[in-house]
């Protein structure tokens, strides 16, 4: 069974012959990873921890995005990102947030929204041949459009849940102007790839640790379109329609279903509400989760034993019937074990065969 085969399967809700892995991090662990573990590239790592899934995206090709002097980046909507160090490694976070001040939507008429051309599109092309073995899917990013997180980051998160109830036409209008790119974006990515992405992935979030960021009503008001309108053309295509959220978004679950999501990553074990064995109950005959393995004190702070040991019992709440990718619950941060990370995989590899 080759590993597109056994996630298209286990997507399927059906048996597999194992359960198959996912897997993300941050740049400084794929680093480190791959010293410790003899990978030159990261699909040796990737080979190596036996990962299912491979990510495709289109190549930038646009303007200059990193500042050669202060070392700062900006991504393709203009928002200023500096390099903040922490305890364990560092991060990306924004320091910029450039429509923070504008209230007047026609305002955004004057705006350097990006561009198509400013994309390789045909690089997919490519990629998509090189792991055609794979179950495909849209890498984290650009190819992996979201309307409410780009909000987020062009005006901050404050002022977006506060448009949402008191300056909802701006909020309508900025959500049109975003939209609108993605769209263009999103057909030309499968006029290249037809149908050979398996899986089109969303990335927003939804939830805090303790439950929704926002009431459904807004949710229903402000997202829904969006979510609807950017899986239409994939959808067509015969993707399979991935969604990111962190959080406890267990309340929100019968209207991602509604909306079309086959897959919930990640399934955030720490969360409120989160509990995998009742998820599996509810929702496991209509819904695939991805996730499961706790990124919050397990991996980071667990001993290798105790990783295998937790990694078991989800693989034997989860695994039978499929509708289950195993991984992480989050990007693997600088702070967890590379033994850890190998004795999270080397666990599926053990434990994870299903019965048939």
């Amino acid at each position: 069974m080759t590993p597109r085969e056994r996630v298209l399967k286990a997507v399927r809700r059906e048996e597999t012959d194992r359960v198959p892995r996912f897997y993300r991090d941050v740049p400084e662990v794929e680093t480190r990873l791959r010293h410790d573990l003899g990978c030159a590239t990261r699909d040796e790592l990737l080979e190596r921890l036996g990962i299912d899934f491979r990510w495709v995206e289109p190549a930038y090709v646009g303007p200059r995005l990193v500042d050669a002097e202060t070392g700062r980046r900006r991504d393709i909507w203009g928002v200023e990102y500096a390099w903040i160090e922490g305890g364990h490694g560092g991060q990306w976070e924004p320091v910029d947030f450039p429509l923070a001040a504008v209230e007047d939507s026609a305002a955004l008429d004057d705006y350097p929204w990006p561009r198509l051309e400013w994309f390789d599109f045909h690089a997919v092309d490519t990629q998509l041949d090189r792991y055609r073995d794979y179950a495909i899917m849209t890498a984290p990013g650009v190819a992996s459009p979201g309307v409410l997180n780009t909000i987020q980051f062009l005006v901050g998160m404050e002022r977006t849940m506060t448009d949402m109830l008191l300056n909802p036409g701006f909020f309508h209008v900025l959500a049109e102007r975003i939209l609108e790119f993605n769209l263009a974006f999103i057909e030309r990515l499968y006029e290249v790839a037809g149908s050979r992405i398996d899986f089109f992935r969303i990335g927003e979030d939804y939830g805090s640790q303790n439950g929704l960021l926002f009431g459904k009503a807004q949710w229903h008001e402000f997202v829904r379109p969006t979510l609807v309108a950017m899986t239409r053309t994939p959808k067509q295509h015969g993707s399979y329609y991935y969604q990111h959220s962190c959080g406890a978004v267990r309340e929100l679950i019968p209207e991602l279903i509604e909306v079309g999501v086959d897959v919930l990553d990640p399934l955030q074990v720490k969360a409120a509400g989160m509990a995998p064995a009742e998820l599996k109950a509810e929702y496991g005959d209509r819904l695939c989760f991805s996730g499961g393995v706790d990124e919050q004190e397990l991996l980071p702070r667990g001993t290798p034993e105790e990783v295998a040991a937790a990694v078991g019992e989800l693989v034997a709440v989860m695994a039978p019937g499929g509708g289950f990718f195993v991984g992480p619950t989050h990007n693997l941060q600088a702070d967890i074990p590379t033994e850890n990370v190998v004795a999270m995989y080397e666990t599926v590899e053990q434990e994870g065969h299903v019965p048939v």
